[in-house]
């Protein structure tokens, strides 16, 4: 028995797998493989070690249910762990409502999407708004597999963002919004700093940093308290058939088919920004204008969050790194290249020398810093920066992307603070990752307390959760 992940870069194998129809069934099963390994998993649209478990899997598809509550002038939602985004966001919609942040797709399960941080831009990540989880666990006294509610305290924070470390989450109560109306414009620049000083603005709007053509297309948003606009459902069409099929086509025929370095970048410097129709402003629903068809073609992703602060030193990185990969550069700048020297990284960057050339936009979104332990955006003071390095190449021929990746996690990481995404690929070794989150120890505390034997991780959060990395210094 075995299943794979999305990205198809990493294979479960099961001992046992259930699909438990409801939160008795789930504590039954536990009592039943007392002592032995258990994890949960959700919609494996994540490329990280989190997914893996080879002992009992529950699959908590089934534990789905949606009921809406008013709050105050907000709402709170109690969502069944295995209910997936888009389901959510219908069922929200029905009592105008939404989720105040909501990340590029909606496969994901609501407790698959907090346990690993999801994230929108503008905005905390979707953990941050968490009031309370629903977990099932042992009881250390008795062994016996009970409910536990956590809704306060450390132990909530570390239950936000918690990697499936504290025990089966069967529901989350959520902060919810009204429904609300976004507008959206496309524009392009050559400078950052204008594409930052438009966060005034549009301070929901993400950006692309356009390989080989190294210009930024800045995808404007703002909440707009307008109509929807008359032409929503053609530029809705417009996205479906052009942006996440078409220009994804070309990427796929370039990379799978012709697999010309030449083309690439030619295609980027000259082709790809045909597809955008500049300052088309459209006013549309969140839950429509906010989400992309992302899933629609089989990929990889490393996404590493850096301070604001960090980021304009950590994109002239990137640009020279990507110029290395491809074998247009031999060295990084002067400066950069000191500090590659001074970390002792040549040698990875030699490694890398004309083995990559990347071939997607490298999508920027900001993350307001969130109030949990370890979610990518945890503590503090600045807004956090997600920066996504996607490869479209089949995982037969993903040896260049690993060296890039690892190369960018490893050297990120030590010059700019950089903190890999936790369900995406996240290669840095269990000290290095921890030595990146202030309050890991904290979260280590809730999960030695929550679940002393450690059932419910696997060997990647275990040796998180026994590593003894050194706290970096976060500004």
């Amino acid at each position: 028995m075995h299943r794979k992940n999305f990205g198809r870069n990493r294979v479960l194998q099961p001992s046992t797998a259930y699909t438990p129809a409801d939160e008795q069934e789930v504590l039954d099963i536990l009592d039943r493989h007392h002592g032995q390994s258990i994890r949960a998993v959700g919609r494996l649209h994540s490329w990280s070690e989190a997914v893996l478990g080879d002992g009992v899997q529950l699959d908590l598809r089934r534990l789905n249910g949606v009921l809406l509550e008013p709050d105050g002038d907000q709402f709170v939602a109690t969502v069944g762990a295995g209910c997936q985004i888009k389901r959510l966001l219908k069922e929200l919609n029905r009592g105008g409502a939404t989720l105040h942040s909501l990340g590029l797709i909606t496969v994901q399960t609501i407790a698959g999407a907090i346990s690993t941080g999801t994230h929108g831009s503008g905005r905390h990540s979707m953990s941050h708004y968490v009031e309370e989880v629903r977990l099932a666990r042992y009881d250390e006294s008795t062994g016996q597999a009970f409910i536990d509610e956590l809704s306060a305290g450390e132990p909530l924070l570390a239950a936000r963002c918690s990697l499936g470390s504290l025990g089966i989450i069967l529901s989350v109560k959520i902060r919810c919004r009204a429904q609300y109306n976004v507008q959206e414009h496309f524009t392009e620049s050559r400078q950052l700093e204008d594409v930052l000083d438009a966060e005034a603005s549009y301070p929901i709007q993400q950006f692309y940093l356009i390989p080989w053509r190294w210009s930024y297309f800045i995808q404007h948003r703002r909440e707009d308290a307008g109509k929807r606009s008359r032409l929503s459902k053609l530029y809705r069409l417009y996205w479906l058939s052009v942006m996440d099929y078409g220009l994804h086509l070309q990427i796929l025929f370039l990379e799978r088919m012709l697999r010309s370095r030449r083309m690439i970048q030619f295609a980027f410097r000259r082709i790809v920004s045909a597809f955008l129709i500049r300052k088309w402003k459209v006013t549309d629903r969140s839950s429509s204008m906010l989400v992309m068809k992302h899933e629609a073609f089989r990929h990889i992703e490393i996404e590493l969050f850096v301070p604001r602060d960090q980021l304009a030193d950590a994109l002239r990185f990137t640009q020279e790194t990507i110029k290395v990969a491809a074998g247009k550069e031999s060295t990084l700048s002067a400066d950069n290249q000191q500090k590659i020297d001074e970390h002792g990284m040549q040698e990875s960057l030699d490694e890398l020398q004309d083995q990559y050339c990347h071939h997607y936009p490298i999508c920027v979104r900001r993350v307001l810093p969130d109030d949990t332990l370890i979610s990518m955006a945890s503590g503090g003071n600045q807004d956090w920066y997600a920066l996504s390095f996607i490869s479209y190449a089949r995982p037969a021929r993903r040896a260049g992307f690993s060296l890039f990746a690892n190369f960018m996690a490893q050297s990120m990481s030590r010059l700019f603070q950089a903190r890999p995404h936790w369900g995406k690929i996240c290669p840095l070794e269990a000290n290095e990752l921890t030595s990146l989150y202030p309050r890991f120890d904290s979260f280590r505390t809730v999960c030695n307390s929550l679940d002393p034997k450690g059932v419910f991780q696997n060997d990647w959060t275990t040796a998180l959760l026994e590593a003894d990395g050194n706290v970096a210094d976060i500004p």
